[in-house]
């Protein structure tokens, strides 16, 4: 009898639910790696060759991979989608030319964000005069390409909070003067977040918090952002190269921040600073 009890009340008992994978990207120019965020589990992410990828990024639910590469016929770097983990070529879905940087994917899944000057460009201070990178969209299929700022300087690092606000890097093309500035519905808000030189802004899953990456001489520092009214609060300091990235992310909650040194990638929750694997020990 209360055999039959508990079986009965295993059968009507609800299925824990299932959690949806989570994806976040390190690395650097030609080596990538993929994490999931709930298993901690790293991935390579290896492209078709002959693709090297500048910058990349993955959609969340790890299908597709969006990168720009150098082209020897642009002479500049492409933007471009490729299904990760499937033997398709990468298409390109940015312009047939000109300086391609930083895609994003919107939180809808029907836009690419990305830095772009359609004919010449590339990174702060190091592109011909006025060729000021703008932020662009374009449709995951390579249509409806259109700008999305117009102004001087360049905007660099698109980044989304999970209501579809853009948070970007505007920079008057100087290495190290550079504000966070956010766009609602196509309209940039008046007043910068931030600014210092910094770069790598990145939401929190709730979207109530903001990590981004400052530099003080050799030192990469990551602060958390929460409120125009008081100034971010510095979480953690490390030695790093000049032109390296730390690729700050949130994980699971707002408390768990991922993110790079030279070599290895790191954990921090609740300020407690965790190695989890050396890039380079990524099959």
């Amino acid at each position: 009898m209360m055999l039959g009890v508990l079986l009965a009340v295993l059968v009507s008992a609800p299925l824990p639910a299932k959690v949806e994978s989570r994806y976040l990207t390190f690395g650097r120019s030609g080596e990538w790696v993929a994490l999931e965020v709930h298993s901690r589990k790293p991935e390579r992410i290896i492209l078709p060759l002959p693709y090297s990828a500048r910058t990349l990024t993955l959609s969340a639910d790890g299908r597709y991979v969006f990168f720009t590469a150098y082209d020897e016929t642009a002479r500049n770097d492409l933007l471009y989608r490729w299904e990760w983990r499937s033997s398709t070529a990468p298409v390109r879905i940015g312009g047939e030319q000109g300086f391609h940087a930083d895609p994003a994917l919107s939180p809808d899944g029907k836009w690419v964000y990305f830095a772009h000057h359609p004919r010449m460009g590339g990174p702060p201070g190091q592109h011909q005069p006025q060729a000021n990178a703008q932020l662009y969209r374009v449709r995951m299929d390579g249509t409806e390409m259109q700008a999305m700022t117009d102004e001087v300087g360049c905007h660099l690092r698109p980044a989304f909070r999970p209501d579809g606000a853009l948070i970007y890097v505007h920079t008057l093309c100087s290495a190290t003067k550079k504000s966070l500035h956010l766009m609602q519905n196509g309209v940039v808000q008046p007043e910068a977040l931030a600014a210092e030189d910094l770069n790598e802004p990145a939401f929190s899953p709730d979207g109530k918090r903001l990590v981004f990456v400052a530099r003080d001489g050799p030192h990469a520092i990551l602060k958390e952002w929460t409120s125009l009214k008081r100034p971010a609060r510095v979480m953690h300091r490390l030695l790093l190269a000049e032109d390296s990235s730390v690729r700050a992310q949130y994980g699971v909650h707002a408390r768990e921040i991922f993110f790079q040194d030279e070599q290895s990638v790191m954990v921090s929750v609740g300020g407690r600073i965790t190695r989890l694997f050396a890039l380079g020990d990524v099959p």
